[in-house]
């Protein structure tokens, strides 16, 4: 699977470090080259530790602690700080560290009942700064053609005669672990059933970002341009969201808030102390302080505590065209863009159509004569485990909220109404017990 396109920059491959060039970075004089990256496997992702650098016209390999480099360009070098004391003795490795090339590449990875399933051709790095973490295996063809240097004539010839582009093929490090024996690492073990590899996807930053420090999550979040983090921001659970805003100053978190959906910038603000809200708010602007505040000051536990007020609307005189435009403008700013609610000039609901009516439609028609007017609903002050009744009734993605006027104040997601109704049963529970 590719990495998405708003991380790249964030990832790199083993692959386009070893072999490299090593240069003292006082002088641009090179000194040797990569021959392998050691890690320690104590934390969820191996945070790279050491660098061990082969001399040309020898055989020996030295170690190097990773607080020598002072920066890394994949394709072209590593720059370190050099010093003759360095190079002395050949390398000597810690015993909790591994080699990331000598051990792991080439190995199968085994499932659990030990049938053996596919081979490594390459590790996935998640950079930060100077920082770096094993976060993916490639199992894929990709991986091992980028390893030759052929990635970039096999990638042009395969899309020029099939029309199909080369794609990464990886599994999240937190699905596998290396089996040791007497005579070291020699394959890694696949922590779920062989049956489920093909549903395996690359996790995306906010997955990996779970099993880091406090520290490195918000190194990297700061790191991010603000669309990317704030997406990365609303994937977190909710405790580690709060550990972060914990953590941030004041000026970054109205960052975060300002780009997070209403909903999500809700379900955040509601655990957090009165006073931070406060002076939030006061940064947020004023028409979506005022949404938010709204939605807060609403019940937990009801419809209007989970609902978010970005929806597309139209009118029962608007064209077909006028509605598809409509959508084409406001599509980045929407949650969904697959039901259009029909309403009157004092926002009462009177219908709703599907983007498949509005596509299908001629453009002249006007929505009147398309709509569905028998529209499931709920209203703002219906209990959340009645929101999700309905949406097992009628098998919607989407629902809209509306007052005691039939006015429509918002839309839940399935996917907001389930997860909000399971807290609360977990809630309950907890409870009880």
């Amino acid at each position: 699977m590719p990495t998405n396109n708003f991380l790249q920059g964030k990832f790199i491959f083993l692959s386009q470090i070893i072999k490299i060039p090593v240069i003292d970075f006082a002088t641009n004089k090179k000194i040797g080259y990569v021959a392998d990256i050691s890690v320690d496997l104590k934390e969820m992702y191996p945070r790279l530790n050491g660098l061990l650098v082969g001399r040309w016209l020898r055989w020996q390999r030295f170690y190097l602690s990773w607080k020598s480099v002072r920066k890394v360009v994949e394709n072209k070098a590593v720059y370190i700080d050099y010093s003759p004391e360095l190079f002395k003795n050949p390398a000597t490795v810690p015993e909790e560290e591994i080699l990331l090339k000598d051990i792991l590449w080439d190995k199968q990875i085994v499932d659990i009942s030990g049938s053996k399933v596919v081979r490594i051709n390459d590790l996935h790095l998640l950079k930060e700064d100077l920082k770096l973490w094993v976060v993916h295996v490639d199992i894929g063809f990709t991986g091992l053609i980028r390893r030759l240097g052929w990635l970039g004539w096999v990638s042009f010839l395969v899309k020029l005669i099939t029309s199909y582009e080369l794609k990464d093929r990886l599994i999240p490090w937190k699905f596998v672990q290396p089996v040791s024996s007497k005579i070291g690492f020699n394959a890694l073990a696949l922590k779920i059933h062989q049956s489920k590899l093909s549903e395996l996807h690359p996790a995306d930053l906010a997955d990996i970002l779970i099993d880091l420090g406090i520290d490195e999550r918000i190194a990297i979040l700061k790191s991010l341009e603000n669309g990317t983090a704030v997406r990365t921001f609303e994937e977190l659970p909710m405790k580690i969201r709060l550990q972060v805003a914990g953590q941030v100053k004041h000026e970054y978190l109205v960052k975060l808030v300002i780009g997070m959906a209403i909903d999500e910038a809700v379900d955040l603000l509601s655990q957090l102390p009165q006073r931070r809200v406060n002076a939030l708010l006061n940064h947020v602007p004023k028409e979506k302080a005022e949404q938010i505040s709204r939605l807060l000051g609403l019940a937990e536990r009801t419809a209007g505590s989970i609902m978010n007020t970005e929806f597309i609307s139209a009118k029962l005189t608007d064209t077909a065209g006028a509605v598809l435009d409509k959508i084409k403008n406001e599509s980045k700013k929407k949650e969904s863009i697959y039901y259009i609610y029909v309403l009157d000039d004092s926002n009462i609901l009177l219908g709703m159509v599907t983007l498949r009516q509005v596509l299908t439609s001629p453009l002249e028609r006007v929505v009147s004569e398309f709509m569905h007017k028998r529209v499931a609903k709920v209203r703002v002050d219906t209990h959340i485990k009645d929101v999700a009744e309905v949406f097992y009734k009628y098998d919607f993605n989407i629902v809209p909220v509306v007052d005691k006027q039939n006015k429509i104040q918002g839309i839940i997601t399935m996917k907001d109404a389930f997860e909000s109704v399971f807290r609360e049963i977990r809630q309950e529970t907890e409870q009880v017990a």
